[in-house]
């Protein structure tokens, strides 16, 4: 009834080796390996234990993944330090990213669509095209040169698939991937909400610029070269050049970039690169501005941070099924094989906001 190929999925999203398996499961590790090739039979509560050791449902060892993909595709800075097991767990949890947005393309009609531009990558030999890109889009998408007020919302508006990313992990900020031609982003909502707007923008860079180029970077230069493309992108995308000239402080102090930083919604750290690539500071300024900014603490902690960007789309479409009326939380899990855990880690908490919202909805009675 379930495939032995799920195990393996289940110990890769947890982080086990076959041996803290078999030990979580009290089976000798030659026994538990014998039962992975079918060489023997698998006892009757194997796949009860291994539901509860993982806290995945049953039918989790049941579903058959359509998209495969490989995870030299994923885009994420630091790729060449970040540890297997936290790779594979990755690669788990995009799956099942990739499951949860099937599912409601299956119930749902009229999802929003991704449309690439035309010609999006331009000259990819220009000095400028990561700047040029990013204006342009903008400029397709109706935003013309002021803050974006949040720009979660507003890439599920444009039909990219936006999840929440459960690793805590340092080398990974957000990733983005394209999955039958569809651009998913993974956000790690642990970090400030100034670095993780910039890691949205950073990614949407990569959709447009890097994701849907045929040629594959071959090395570290290239890759290094793409993660500088997307930064540049992100900060003029956030913060268009025309605009930041003209509104910016005649003194950029740290005291008046402090200031500045909370109209654009962005860290400190950007508003003083920013100032740095438009000679508003010189090189001794800005590198000056660096070592306070550390010194202060501000490039781990944001002094005066912003409110977080807060997703739209997942708690809506929960409420759209609802409306149908016959909707069971437990039957869509079930059907996804996903814990209610795992789709609040991946979906910014939509379940919960949903019962929450539901609770809300109940008659209160009242004693007279």
């Amino acid at each position: 009834m379930y495939q032995l190929d799920r195990i393996k999925a289940a110990q890769n999203l947890r982080g086990f080796s076959h041996s803290k398996t078999a030990e979580n499961l009290d089976i000798p590790l030659a026994t538990f390996k014998k039962y992975l090739s079918g060489e023997r039979t698998l006892p009757h509560d194997f796949w009860k234990k291994a539901s509860q050791l993982f806290s995945v449902p049953l039918s989790y060892f049941d579903v058959k993944n359509s998209t495969s993909f490989s995870m030299s595709e994923v885009n994420f800075r630091a790729r060449a330090r970040i540890k297997a097991s936290y790779s594979n767990s990755i690669a788990e949890y995009i799956s099942l990213a990739e499951s949860i947005n099937s599912y409601f393309s299956r119930n749902v009609k009229n999802l929003p669509i991704f449309n690439i531009l035309d010609d999006y990558n331009l000259d990819p030999d220009s000095d400028d095209s990561p700047e040029i890109t990013a204006l342009r889009i903008r400029s397709e998408w109706g935003l013309g040169i002021q803050p974006i007020n949040n720009i979660i919302s507003l890439l599920e508006l444009k039909g990219i698939k936006i999840f929440s990313l459960p690793l805590n992990v340092r080398e990974v900020d957000a990733l983005s991937i394209s999955l039958d031609g569809q651009p998913f982003i993974l956000l790690d909502t642990f970090k400030s909400a100034e670095r993780t707007r910039f890691d949205a923008a950073h990614e949407l860079a990569h959709i447009f610029l890097h994701i849907y180029d045929t040629q594959t970077p071959n090395d570290e230069v290239d890759y290094k070269k793409r993660e500088s493309e997307a930064d540049r992108f992100a900060s003029c995308f956030l913060m268009p050049d025309e605009s930041f000239l003209q509104l910016a402080p005649k003194e950029m102090s740290i005291g008046n970039m402090i200031k500045y930083k909370s109209y654009w919604r962005v860290s400190l750290q950007a508003i003083n690169y920013k100032s740095h690539k438009l000679n508003l500071l010189t090189d001794w300024v800005y590198r000056s501005n660096c070592m306070k900014i550390n010194s202060l603490g501000y490039h781990k902690n944001e002094h005066q941070p912003t409110h977080h960007d807060q997703p739209i789309l997942h708690l809506k479409l929960l409420k759209l099924l609802d409306a149908k009326g016959n909707f069971s939380i437990n039957e869509m899990l079930n059907e996804i094989g996903i814990s209610e855990e795992d789709f609040n880690n991946l979906t910014f908490n939509s379940l919960r906001h949903f019962k929450e919202y539901k609770n809300s909805k109940k008659p209160k009675l009242r004693l007279l």
